[in-house]
């Protein structure tokens, strides 16, 4: 698993986090409100939950096997972006994110 000193190394990168499986933040750097921070690890939490609930549907309707379980996602909106694997995540700035360091730093 990737340390929060990795996760802020990375470029464009704001803020970064870990959390447990039942969403409660465990840890977290940036220049974000630790409020702020236990929001987002629900958010990581809740959005992991919905998205392999979304990989078992598929690979029930389709019949094929590898949607399920969700290796990471990312969730973009305005300048930012939330990258999200196993139970760390790192917010970056659109604009000066790269994409690839990120998924090779957070995968597990």
């Amino acid at each position: 698993m990737a340390t929060l000193r990795e996760l802020m190394q990375l470029p464009g990168a704001v803020a970064a986090g870990i959390y447990d499986d039942h969403g409660n933040l465990v840890a977290y750097a940036g220049d974000i409100s630790e409020k702020a921070a236990e929001i987002a690890a629900l958010m990581a939490s809740a959005n992991k939950a919905v998205a392999n609930m979304q990989a078992k549907g598929w690979t029930e309707y389709t019949g094929k096997e590898g949607f399920f379980p969700v290796q990471g996602f990312a969730v973009a909106a305005g300048k930012y972006a939330a990258c999200i694997a196993g139970n760390v995540g790192v917010f970056v700035e659109l604009d000066k994110a790269d994409f690839d360091k990120i998924w090779e730093t957070i995968m597990p």
